[in-house]
This record gives C-alpha cells, structure tokens and sequence, in this order.
C-alpha cells in the first residue's frame, strides 16, 4: 500500500494523501447490459446530458467524498460491521427521477420499485457504523436510485414521454467500497473491497 502521506522537507509539513470514495451496490453484468442499452436509446432525443458510462452504473449507498487514506481502515472496518449479520435481498427497478424535481433536473436517476426499504435499512446501517468510527452524519435524506445522466443547468424533463424495460431485477448480494477519480473524460470506478451479505 503506497504512503499515506507525503512529506513536504521545504514546508516542513505533512500532507496527507486524499481518497475519492464512495459505496454502492453493482449491478449484475446482465442488468447494467439492458441499463445501459435503455440510456442508448436516450442519447439522440436529450443531447444534453452528460450519461453515465455503462461500466460505471450502480445504486447509490452513500457518498464519503475526500477522506485521508489513513481513514480507510476505520471505512472499511464500519462496513464490514454493517454487513455481518445482514442477508441480501431483491431488486426491482421501477420508475424514472430526477433532483431536485423534473421541473429543474440536474440528475436524472432509475428509481426501485421494489428493494427501497431494505437498501435504506442497510444505508441506516452502514451509517450507524460509520457515526460510531467518528465520520460525520449524512444530511440528506437517502433515496436508493441508479444515476443515469447529469445535466450542468436545471432543465425540465419529460419523464412520463420514455418507455421502460419491464422485469429488470435482481438479487443485492453485497455492496462495495468504490474510489473514484476524477478525470477529463469522467470519472475511474476501482473496486477498493466487496462485502458480502448472506
């Protein structure tokens, strides 16, 4: 594991390596497929969107944002508490979103329609754990989605004009540790630790 920390000799100061994370549930590679070929379908009528890349869609769990490397240990040690004990449960995609509301979307996102209480009991889980290793509390309020596309000035958004694939679910068997970096073309998705539920 590289330093986490870089020494400044001319400074005399420590800097401390930063992290980009956050968890989230994968998709099967069969659902993330037929996500991926619905939001084809999409590019050509809504060009103003920046869409998420097929590879790179999941739900969301809960975003950590920069945290020092030094603090991964106790992230990790906060997850593997939330998921002990826990089974993994179904998954239905449902209907169609946007934040804050469709009459201004900034992010338009795939909601469930079924697995919405347990994916909010594990993010209350996984949040309780991660209070009690000190990080602070999320103040918004959790809604399990899978974000689609972003757009960088609110717009209004039809979203009863689009035809949804029937049936895509699937069972949530863990949820993962992610770090995301940030570049030119969008973001780098790596896997920092999987945790199984049973």
């Amino acid at each position: 594991m590289p330093c986490p920390y870089v020494l400044d000799i001319r400074r005399r100061r420590v800097i401390l390596r930063l992290m980009r994370v956050f968890f989230g549930i994968g998709l099967p590679p069969d659902i993330r497929k037929q996500v991926g070929d619905f939001l084809e379908t999409l590019r050509t009528r809504l060009p103003r969107m920046k869409w998420v890349e097929e590879k790179n869609l999941h739900i969301t769990l809960r975003f950590m944002g920069e945290v020092e490397e030094t603090r991964l240990t106790a992230i990790i040690g906060a997850a593997r508490e939330t998921a002990s004990g826990l089974e993994g449960f179904r998954m239905v995609l449902g209907s169609l979103g946007a934040f804050p509301n469709p009459r201004r979307a900034r992010v338009f996102w795939w909601g469930l329609s079924e697995g919405a209480e347990e994916s909010s009991n594990l993010f209350n889980r996984l949040e309780g754990c991660l209070v009690g290793q000190g990080f602070e509390s999320e103040k918004r309020r959790y809604h399990p989605h899978i974000t689609l596309a972003r757009l960088r000035y609110p717009s209004p958004l039809r979203l009863d004009s689009f035809t949804l694939p029937e049936g895509l679910s699937f069972t949530a068997s863990s949820f993962t540790l992610y770090q995301s970096t940030l570049t030119p073309n969008g973001p780098i998705y790596k896997i920092v630790e999987e945790f199984k539920l049973e």
